[in-house]
């Protein structure tokens, strides 16, 4: 909450509690985020040590701190004493905090973090399934840069193992499909080479080769293998730039074997005590790990020497610690165990270890998507699709056709993000474009209408914001907006130290919500109350913009 608000109920609290030792009554908990009121004192555990009615005690509270100059109105419901604020006397004051450059920011040390995210194999355009991953870290990002930390984003560019040498085989033997986007164009070369890769023994042996050949240092074969991941990736970029969440910097993963790296981290941890051998290969016995089966033995080389994967990410997480000091790692679901394994590698390399949030993975109507045999609804398309039908819906207005295909991507890519970042990311849910794009609802083009209003509003007014001083006493609408505004830094705190980004858009459809009431109960310009009205606009305004830049969305002033 604001600090003004917080100091108030501060003090009201302090009175309740004076009250309750008076009477020699138990410490009665507050409730802090009560759905009526500012706060709520609780009286069922005092009545249950008084052998009283919690309702009587409810009653008996608020009618003394009724009397408090802090306090407008209290409210017994049940055995709760649902607290109003004088909201009168600190309105202004309440204004002005808001109005700080410095409001919802966190006073926090600041730190260099690293968010890597997507990461997707360069073997194919992005699909629906996990367009969570770039834009949750995108977000997180932007979430924590705002509370005050210098953060970078990062995507590790898987371009030497098994996948990426399948790639350069495709690309050296196939021909793409010539859809323009080099993804895909490219993947018909990735199908082509994995169908080899299965039942082609030559095709095998050339691309096991392949991986052989850059493991030794051999520079011609790396690069053949880094040249089809990046071209693979070209396309990638494209997509991830419309979505408005393309990473500060790619790190290749052939880097670390070229730099000798990955042998390295080999040598270390074949030092480990949990080192073991087996048929030549390598592996950490994890059976006392609390590691459940074939997984407790985790390989980190194979039968003929070649590094895994795994291998390799261990060797790029010892290199982010040298450039961050955090780091956070956005992953689906399914990569929980091999988060576990690395972190227990690095435990064994005295390194220190990431953070790891978790997602579960879109569906669209029809089920999950695979992304065997081209059985996938892409990204792009879907992309697509929501700005065409974004377009459609600003057919009537009056804008000129360039602002509208300008606001159509804004709002189209911004109800994209919305409605994936609206849902915990740990609960999975069936993406809905009409519900995306839907005006009345919890949604992105909702929001942004919201912005929207303010702006016009502020427009009409047309002149400089004056020094806030409250003429009327304020009725429901002013306060409920004025509440939810002062919430702000709580919510940002709570999404910072949980990484919680939905937390955002929760807040974002209550502030709308709530601006949109004031908007049609409260005339602005013109009112008695005029000069604290605008001051509310502007304070509205300045908190949906803000909010909706933490999700990477557009703030339009017209729409």
């Amino acid at each position: 909450m604001s600090q003004k608000v917080i100091g108030v109920i501060d003090e009201v609290v302090k009175t309740a509690t004076i009250i309750a030792k008076k009477r020699d009554w138990p410490v009665l908990p507050i409730d802090r985020n009560s759905p009526k009121g500012d706060f709520a004192i609780i009286c069922f555990p005092a009545a249950k040590i008084l052998k009283k009615d919690p309702s009587w005690i409810a009653t008996e509270i608020g009618k003394i701190l009724i009397d408090n100059e802090g306090v407008l109105s209290t409210e017994t419901e049940k055995g709760y004493c649902n607290v109003t604020i004088d909201w009168n006397k600190i309105g202004a004051d309440t204004i002005l905090e808001i109005m700080g450059t410095n409001y919802g920011k966190g006073n926090v040390k600041k730190e260099k973090i690293l968010i890597e995210h997507t990461s997707a194999n360069p073997t194919g355009p992005f699909h629906m399934g996990r367009a969570r991953n770039p834009i949750i870290g995108d977000s997180i990002a932007r979430l924590l840069e705002y509370y005050g930390h210098d953060v970078s984003t990062e995507y590790y560019v898987n371009d030497t193992g098994r996948q990426a040498a399948t790639l350069a085989f495709g690309v050296a033997n196939y021909k793409g499909n010539g859809n323009g986007k080099k993804d895909h164009e490219l993947v018909e070369c990735y199908r082509s080479a994995s169908e080899d890769l299965k039942n082609s023994e030559d095709a095998k042996s050339k691309i096991y080769e392949k991986m052989e050949l850059i493991e030794s240092g051999n520079k011609k074969v790396l690069n053949e293998v880094k040249d089809a991941a990046k071209m693979m990736l070209e396309g990638m970029k494209e997509s991830l730039k419309i979505l408005g969440t393309e990473a500060e910097t790619y790190f290749h993963e052939s880097d670390l074997i070229s730099s000798g790296e990955v042998v390295k981290v080999i040598e270390l941890l074949k030092k480990s005590n949990l080192c073991k051998e087996e048929k030549g290969a390598y592996y950490l016995d994890l059976a006392k790990e609390n590691i459940a089966g074939r997984n407790q033995k985790f390989f980190f080389t194979r039968e003929n020497g070649l590094s895994l994967y795994t291998t390799r990410d261990i060797a790029y997480h010892i290199d982010k610690f040298r450039r961050f000091d955090r780091a956070l790692n956005i992953l689906g679901e399914d990569h929980k165990l091999q988060s576990k394994l690395l972190g227990i590698a690095l435990r064994e390399l005295n390194s220190e270890r990431p953070q790891a949030l978790f997602y579960s993975f879109v569906n669209l109507p029809g089920g999950k998507m695979s992304t065997r045999a081209g059985r996938v609804v892409y990204l792009d398309d879907v992309m697509e699709q929501i700005v065409k039908l974004a377009l459609e819906k600003l057919s009537e207005t009056d804008l000129s056709n360039i602002d509208k295909e300008i606001l159509a991507e804004q709002i189209g890519i911004g109800a994209l993000r919305y409605n994936i970042l609206k849902v915990q990311a740990e609960k999975g849910f069936t993406f809905n474009i009409d519900e995306a794009l839907n005006l009345q609802g919890d949604s992105a083009p909702f929001a942004m209408y919201s912005h929207a209003r303010a702006s016009a509003i502020l427009r009409n007014y047309s002149k400089n914001t004056p020094n806030c001083k409250l003429e009327n006493s304020l009725v429901e609408s002013e306060i409920r907006l004025l509440r939810t505004l002062s919430k702000w830094p709580n919510t940002v705190e709570k999404a910072v130290d949980n990484l919680a980004i939905h937390y955002i858009p929760n807040y974002i459809h209550t502030l709308a919500s709530d601006f949109n009431q004031f908007y049609r109960d409260c005339p602005v310009i013109g009112n008695n109350n005029e000069n604290f009205r605008i001051n509310l606009v502007v304070c509205s305004k300045k908190i949906l913009s803000e909010s909706l830049s933490i999700l990477g969305l557009k703030a339009p002033e017209i729409m």
